[in-house]
């Protein structure tokens, strides 16, 4: 059984329930819940209040990992999916060399608008011992001329704490952020 309440945002809550497949085969669906309020807490009307989904992950006889991942919101029409692969190798004792293909569509099925299509690449070299990664990613949209590129270096600070340097080209342009994300789990 899956129940999983969490806090998206400042004013954002999302309620995640649904049943896992028996041991043995890693899928999972259920049901997405979500509210946002207003400052005010007036409860404000979104796109996606209630969505279900599916998802499946797996590991592939080389180590690759896999998964797969399909929603949709009733009230809406909105249907999404998503795939991906993540391929990890030692090139030396201490770097690791990882790829990542993906592809992600949505669609809004009840107007008959064809949606979209994205495609990410991904590479990254990871030093295992500093926790230092170098990161180079594209992306390419469907109906846009320009494919997404980032350049991103990331470093391990404490357990939790992960400061990035990213140089993004969005539209012609070449667009910088530092930023520092500190996660803790228990």
């Amino acid at each position: 059984m899956i129940w999983s309440p969490s806090k998206i945002s400042g004013n954002a809550y999302r309620l995640r329930l649904g049943a896992k497949a028996p041991p043995g085969s890693d899928a999972r669906a259920g049901v997405d819940l979500s509210v946002t309020t207003s400052s005010t807490g007036g409860i404000r009307r979104t796109r996606d209040n209630a969505r279900l989904w599916a998802e499946m992950r797996g590991k592939g006889a080389s180590g690759a990992e896999g998964n797969v991942a399909a929603g949709y919101n009733p009230a809406t029409g909105r249907a999404t999916a998503s795939a991906g692969v993540s391929h990890r190798w030692m090139a030396t004792p201490s770097i690791d060399i990882l790829i990542n293909p993906s592809v992600w569509a949505d669609s809004d099925m009840r107007h008959g608008h064809t949606g979209s299509v994205r495609v990410t690449q991904k590479a990254q070299l990871q030093s295992i011992g500093t926790g230092t990664s170098l990161i180079a990613s594209g992306t390419a949209v469907t109906g846009q001329p320009h494919v997404r590129a980032e350049f991103r270096v990331e470093q391990n600070v404490v357990r939790g704490l992960n400061v990035a340097a990213t140089l993004q080209r969005q539209d012609a342009e070449l667009v910088g952020a530092i930023r520092a994300r500190f996660r803790v789990e228990w």
